[in-house]
């Protein structure tokens, strides 16, 4: 079973109250039990999904899934229900907080698709709103070997099959070698979140030092998720922030200045080039790797790193993944089409859309990257197709291996959501408008409230 740390929420407030039972929390508290209904009457008559654009990679993913599906199922058609939000976060809440109260009421779409941190994934698969599909795996003996066991574990929860993850991140860094030895940062010592610190407080206090640790806002964001720190425990619905290395990272984030709202990965290159950035972390994992790393080797020797947790291993993001409501009449419809967006044959049909992040099925990721090297007719980079000067990227089979590598040492994975993300609940440090036990002690009392409603 997963490491399980911490799961986040930010849905409006009546889908907040329709989630929750109230309870006072308790550490000394039995663990609470994982509440799965038996299914409905099946009749498997059709299958309807829920969706938005607002994510232009996963759009295209679940359009081509529809098409395809029904294509090779005209006997059985799956009917979306896609929202079109022109770009608006707004539009997104208010559809899905319509979806999820249908959802609550047993009704609204069989399938619902998770791609952001709106939804409490956690909260919900423990209020018993999501269908058990682990027999539907079992009866169908579904061959797990060619998938990232770990990852597809973050979506059982006491045995039952509740969340199915289909794409997921894990921290991963790029450098130069001459960028490491400017500042004196060591990966050696980073093999635990504690010497990370060590090493990045480092970096920060040496005087004179003008290369930025990190370079965007999201880089460091979800260092408690990432750190595998225990700052909450919904079994027991309790929070604890005393921990040490929470202040350690949120001081460390606030001394970052001047960060950029970019992808990190060219731009991210060309500022490690040009001696303004240590290290970069991309937004999106596979092209991040080739325009990252990639770009780096045509002028220095890139460096790998991933962040590592507290007791050195590697924690992963879901930042993809997919549950069917419990109330569905259409268990068996929902099952065939998961399974189609499982196989191989499916991914394979799509790897243009899958540079944002790390595929479950870990061949699809080896493909991705032939995709876009040896299999590729015109480079990714090229001269004057960027503005900082890169004509070219090398990015060889060996980088790309030590790059999966660290996908094998997955130990636990996680889900985000706002509502309980540390750095989000320290505005008012990070801001300077409080101490940091001030704002700790609030973010911890919120959260407790939060937990036992």
């Amino acid at each position: 079973m997963k490491k399980r740390y911490i799961q986040c929420f930010c849905l409006p407030l009546a889908c907040v109250f329709a989630l929750t039972a109230c309870a006072p929390a308790d550490a000394d508290a039995e663990p609470l039990p994982i509440e799965v209904p038996p299914p409905v009457e099946q009749t498997n008559e059709g299958l309807t999904i829920f969706y938005t654009d607002l994510d232009g990679s996963q759009t295209s993913i679940m359009d081509a899934a529809i098409s395809l599906y029904n294509q090779q199922h005209p006997d059985r058609l799956v009917t979306a229900e896609k929202i079109f939000t022109d770009g608006s976060n707004t539009v997104r809440d208010n559809e899905t907080q319509q979806m999820l109260t249908e959802v609550m009421a047993g009704e609204g779409p069989d399938l619902i698709f998770f791609i952001d941190d709106s939804m409490d994934i956690e909260k919900m698969a423990r209020r018993g709103v999501f269908a058990d599909l682990e027999p539907y795996f079992e009866a169908d003996n579904f061959d797990w070997s060619g998938y990232n066991q770990t990852v597809m574990d973050a979506g059982v929860w006491d045995g039952h099959r509740l969340v199915i993850p289909l794409e997921y991140q894990i921290p991963m860094l790029y450098t130069s070698r001459t960028a490491l030895a400017e500042t004196g940062f060591s990966v050696e010592n980073c093999d635990t979140f504690k010497g990370f610190l060590s090493e990045a407080e480092k970096v920060q206090n040496t005087p004179g030092q003008t290369r930025s640790l990190f370079r965007t806002i999201l880089a460091f964001n979800d260092f408690a998720q990432y750190a595998g720190i225990p700052y909450i425990d919904y079994d027991r619905q309790q929070a604890d922030l005393s921990f040490p290395e929470l202040e350690r990272g949120t001081e460390i984030h606030k001394n970052l200045t001047d960060l950029h709202y970019d992808e990190d990965a060219l731009s991210g290159a060309a500022d490690i080039r040009d001696g303004s950035a240590l290290w970069i972390h991309p937004l999106f994992t596979l092209d991040g790797f080739l325009m990252g790393a990639g770009v780096i080797n045509t002028f220095d020797e890139a460096v790998m790193m991933p962040i590592r947790d507290i007791e050195g291993e590697i924690q992963a993001e879901i930042t993809c993944s997919v549950a069917v409501r419990n109330s569905s009449p259409n268990l068996q419809n929902a099952y065939n089409f998961i399974k189609f967006l499982l196989s191989e044959e499916f991914q394979q049909e799509t790897l243009d859309w899958r540079y944002t992040a790390f595929s479950v099925l870990n061949s699809a990721n080896e493909a991705y990257y032939r995709l876009q090297t040896v299999e590729r007719s015109s480079p990714i980079v090229a001269k004057g197709s960027n503005p900082y000067g890169f004509e070219s990227f090398d990015a060889p089979q060996e980088d790309f291996d030590e790059l999966m590598s660290y996908t094998g040492q997955i130990t636990g994975a996680f889900y985000t959501s706002s509502q309980t993300q540390f750095l989000d609940l320290m505005q008012g440090y990070l801001s300077d408008e409080s101490s940091y036990k001030d704002a700790v002690d609030a973010a911890e009392s919120r959260l407790n409230i939060y937990l036992s409603e």
